[in-house]
C-alpha cells in the first residue's frame, strides 16, 4: 500500500485528540481491491447484503475479477484496476464487456457448473424462499445478457466518466454500467473507505425512459445486432428480408416494449383503415409471434384465412387451440421459419390478405 496521501482529504482523531492523517493509503495492487469487493458485495450499489461472489471466474476470454450473484437472480460482473495502470479506461471497458458477453453465451447448465467448480457459494442457499422464480430470473437474465457491469476503481478520472456517461445513454435497456471509486485509507488498526458511484443516475434516466414510454426503446436495430452478436448472422439476415417484403406489402415495425431482450411488432392498415398487428418479433424464445388477438378487426373470416395461411405456410401452430380461445390467442412459430424464401413469402401473403377484408362493426379486442 502506498504512502503519499494521494487525493484523499480525510484527517483522523481519536477520543479527542490531535487530527492526524491516515498513515497509507491505497492499495498495494488490484488483487486488494477484488478481495474487498468480494468479502462485501454489498459495497456495489444495488448489490444486497445477501449475495455472493465467485472471484476470478472463468468466463472462456479470461478470468472475469468478481461474478456476483445475488437473492433475485441479478447477476453482477465486476472488473478492477488502479489508477496506476496508464490505460485504465481503455483495459477496463474492453474487459468487463468481453467477460459479459461471453456470460451471455453460457447455459445456465454451464454456468452453475462453472460456478461449482470454483467453489461459489451454494446458490440453493442464496435461493432459498424462492428457488424456482430466482433460478427462472438468473437463466432470463443469463440468455438475455442483462448484467449490471462495474468498474472498481481506486480513483476515476474525467475519461471513465464520459465511457460511462456515453455507454449507458446510448445503450438499450439490459446492460448497466456503473464506476465505483473506492478511496482507502488506513490509520492504525483502522480501515477508512470512502465509496464513489459514478452512472446511476444515467442508468436509472434510460430505464426510467423505457419505462414511460418514450424514445428508448427495443428497435428493429436491437433484435439484429442481438442475433448477430449471438452468431445467428442467418436468421438476422432471413429476417432482414422479412422486413423489407412486410414493409413493400405496405406494413412498418414499431419498437417493442420491457421485455429483457429486444423485440418489435409489425403493424398495418385494412383498406379501411384499421390498425391490425398481425406479427412480433422476440428474441427471447426466437419466435415470431402469430397475433390472431391483435388482428380481430379485420373480422373473423379474414382471422380464419389468416390461420388457414400461416398453417399452409408450414407455421407450427394449434389450430383447434386459437379456434377454442375464440382467436384470442398471439400464439409463436419459431422464427427459422422465416429461412426460406418461398416460406416467407408465404406468410408475407398471408398478412397482405388480411389488409383486405373489411373491420368488423364489433368493438376492438385489441
Amino acid at each position: 500500500m502506498s504512502s503519499p496521501r494521494g487525493n484523499i482529504d480525510v484527517l483522523v482523531r481519536h477520543e479527542g485528540g490531535a487530527w492526524s492523517e491516515p498513515t497509507s493509503f491505497g492499495y498495494a495492487k488490484e488483487t486488494e481491491l477484488q478481495e474487498l469487493l468480494s468479502l462485501q458485495p454489498s459495497l456495489i450499489e444495488g448489490v444486497s447484503k445477501t449475495a455472493v461472489a465467485v472471484r476470478e471466474f472463468s468466463t472462456g476470454a479470461g478470468p472475469a475479477d468478481l461474478v456476483i450473484v445475488d437473492a433475485d437472480g441479478s447477476i453482477t460482473v465486476v472488473e478492477c484496476k488502479l489508477a496506476t495502470n496508464a490505460d485504465i479506461r481503455r483495459t477496463i471497458i474492453g474487459q468487463v464487456l468481453d467477460y459479459a458477453s461471453r456470460l451471455a453465451e453460457m447455459t445456465p447448465a454451464a454456468f452453475v457448473n462453472q460456478w461449482q467448480l470454483q467453489d461459489g457459494p451454494s446458490l440453493d442457499a442464496l435461493f432459498d424462499g424462492r428457488p424456482d422464480e430466482a433460478r427462472q430470473a438468473l437463466e432470463a437474465n443469463l440468455s438475455a445478457g442483462v448484467f449490471t457491469l462495474v468498474l472498481a476503481v481506486d480513483s476515476i478520472n474525467e475519461d471513465l466518466r464520459r465511457i460511462v456517461r456515453y455507454l449507458n445513454t446510448h445503450t438499450s435497456a439490459g446492460m448497466r454500467l456503473l464506476a465505483i471509486e473506492l478511496r482507502r485509507a488506513v490509520y492504525g488498526n483502522t480501515d477508512i473507505l470512502i465509496p464513489t458511484v459514478y452512472g446511476a443516475e444515467s442508468a436509472d434516466e434510460k430505464d426510467a425512459r423505457r419505462s414511460n414510454g418514450s424514445s428508448v426503446r427495443w428497435t428493429p436495430a436491437d433484435v439484429d445486432r442481438y442475433l448477430r452478436e449471438r452468431g445467428e448472422d442467418s436468421l438476422a439476415d432471413a429476417l432482414a428480408a422479412f422486413e423489407s417484403e412486410m414493409a413493400d406489402a405496405g406494413f412498418r415495425r414499431k419498437g417493442g416494449g420491457e421485455g429483457q431482450a429486444p423485440s418489435y411488432s409489425i403493424w398495418g392498415s385494412t383498406s379501411d383503415g384499421v390498425e391490425i398487428v398481425p406479427f412480433s418479433v422476440y428474441c427471447s424464445d426466437r419466435s415470431l409471434s402469430c397475433n390472431f388477438e391483435w388482428t380481430a378487426r379485420a373480422s373473423r373470416p379474414a382471422q380464419e384465412r389468416f390461420l388457414s395461411d400461416l398453417l399452409k405456410a408450414g407455421a407450427k401452430l394449434r389450430a383447434d387451440v386459437i379456434t377454442a380461445a375464440d382467436f384470442r390467442k398471439r400464439p409463436g412459430t419459431p422464427l427459422s421459419i422465416l429461412l426460406d424464401p418461398a416460406t416467407r413469402a408465404a406468410v408475407v401473403a398471408a398478412a397482405r390478405r388480411l389488409t383486405e377484408a373489411s373491420p368488423e362493426t364489433s368493438p376492438s379486442r385489441t
